[in-house]
């Protein structure tokens, strides 16, 4: 009995020895396992990244990693622009013809002397004899300055093309640079979003070479707004410009965009009293006394706060700090209605991200043109579905090529045709160069 109860012993204990042995085995096997799919993971995400980030670039669009091809030609499934996209963007009848594209084919290499005597059948381009003939949209006089107006360009309002416009009198030249009227809508506007420590030297080239509206956002997570307003600040010194030359949009970001280790007011105060402390951070960054545009960069999570914001931002424009005032990311038109029907002082500007996923905003951009109201797109160039109808597209390359265009070029004619004013973040002198010859 005493050696039966041995063998029993030694064999519970030989078992549990085995289970022992397998289960550090098995946890070997378990910790090599879970290395692997940790390295597996890690390089798939890594390949995702670099693939979108290549392809989609940021919703700035800026396009450092994009060469302008004027003469790229590839298949694509794509037609024109996209047939999908022009099915989306508006019904609209765009001037292909070859004679006028926004101006450009015929001002790109011209003389100065070429470019004022171009021909009056262009009615972008269409030329008056005196200074006495060349109106703003507003239907009053450029500004002068020294004997030299400024404000040269057409403003381009609903209808680019077709509206009487001018380059001035011989007098009106300042070299053979061209820049964007202020007043000027639709228009280019250069973004600063994700540009840091760069911004400021960005910005200057922006208006050397003659952007003139500047959007920028009270948001250190994704803006560097102080960087903007030495920006414009050094521009304006070197081209002897004065503020009311220069168009400042800034953004109200609520906590939630923000960037907890660093946003730009006390998180703790009140809803208007964040909104308070935010506007009077952008005047010190932007080194001015006014904002040109103050937009709330997005809606809160209730119509009580959301509505609290915007009447403090009125409050601004009844002060005149503030001229005029919007909102960014509303993609739902019952919203944009409430808000509307709702608000004292109406909105001026929508700003959104235009692309396929939002139906290209149709609904939307018609409401605001009913109302006198801008709608800005940002990532124009790079959102899904954009990218595919400017950049792969063989018909758009063969159309630039034969007009020693951009495609780029092009795609931003073509949206401006339908009254949208795209956000411009370009890092490339040369691009930003062409694109303000564009207007």
């Amino acid at each position: 009995q005493q050696n039966r109860t041995e063998q029993r012993k030694r064999t519970h204990t030989h078992r549990a020895m085995t289970i022992v042995k397998g289960n550090r085995k098995g946890r070997k096997r378990d910790r090599e396992l879970r290395r692997l799919v940790v390295i597996c993971g890690s390089t798939i995400c890594f390949i995702a990244f670099f693939f979108f980030y290549t392809r989609h670039g940021n919703g700035n669009d800026s396009d450092t990693t994009t060469p302008r091809k004027t003469s790229q030609v590839s298949s694509s499934r794509h037609m024109l622009f996209g047939s999908s996209f022009v099915a989306a963007a508006a019904e609209v009848e765009i001037n292909m013809d070859g004679s006028h594209v926004m101006g450009v084919n015929r001002l790109k290499g011209a003389t100065t002397e070429q470019k004022r005597k171009l021909d009056k059948s262009n009615p972008i381009l269409q030329k008056h004899n005196t200074k006495k003939d060349a109106f703003l949209s507003d239907g009053k006089e450029p500004k002068e300055d020294d004997d030299i107006i400024k404000e040269k360009l057409p403003t381009d309002d609903a209808d680019p093309i077709g509206d009487d416009a001018s380059l001035g009198t011989d007098d009106d030249f300042i070299g053979d640079d061209f820049f964007i009227p202020i007043d000027a809508k639709p228009t280019l506007k250069y973004g600063t979003a994700w540009k840091k420590e760069k911004t400021t030297q960005l910005v200057r080239m922006a208006i050397t070479h003659g952007f003139r509206h500047i959007d920028t956002a009270c948001q250190p997570k994704h803006y560097n707004e102080a960087a903007v307003g030495e920006g414009w600040k050094l521009a304006a010194s070197d081209l002897g410009l004065v503020r009311e030359d220069i168009w400042l949009q800034t953004k109200y970001t609520s906590v939630s965009g923000q960037d907890p280790n660093n946003i730009p007011y006390n998180p703790h105060a009140a809803l208007s009293e964040q909104v308070r402390q935010s506007v009077a951070k952008s005047l010190s960054n932007l080194q001015t006394t006014y904002i040109d545009s103050l937009v709330m960069h997005g809606m809160e999570n209730s119509w009580d706060k959301t509505l609290e914001v915007y009447r403090t931002m009125e409050e601004f424009v009844d002060d005149g700090t503030v001229r005029q005032i919007g909102i960014s990311n509303c993609y739902q038109l019952d919203a944009l209605k409430y808000l509307y029907e709702n608000a004292r002082i109406k909105p001026k500007v929508v700003q959104n991200r235009f692309y396929r996923d939002a139906n290209y905003d149709i609904k939307i951009r018609q409401f605001c043109q009913e109302r006198g109201i801008e709608y800005q797109s940002f990532w124009t160039l790079t959102a899904p579905g954009n990218r595919e109808a400017w950049y792969s597209n063989a018909n758009v390359a063969h159309y630039a090529a034969s007009k020693k265009l951009s495609t780029a070029n092009i795609f931003y004619a073509f949206v401006l045709q339908l009254g949208i004013s795209p956000l411009d973040g370009s890092t490339n002198e040369d691009h930003v160069e062409e694109d303000v010859l564009l207007m």
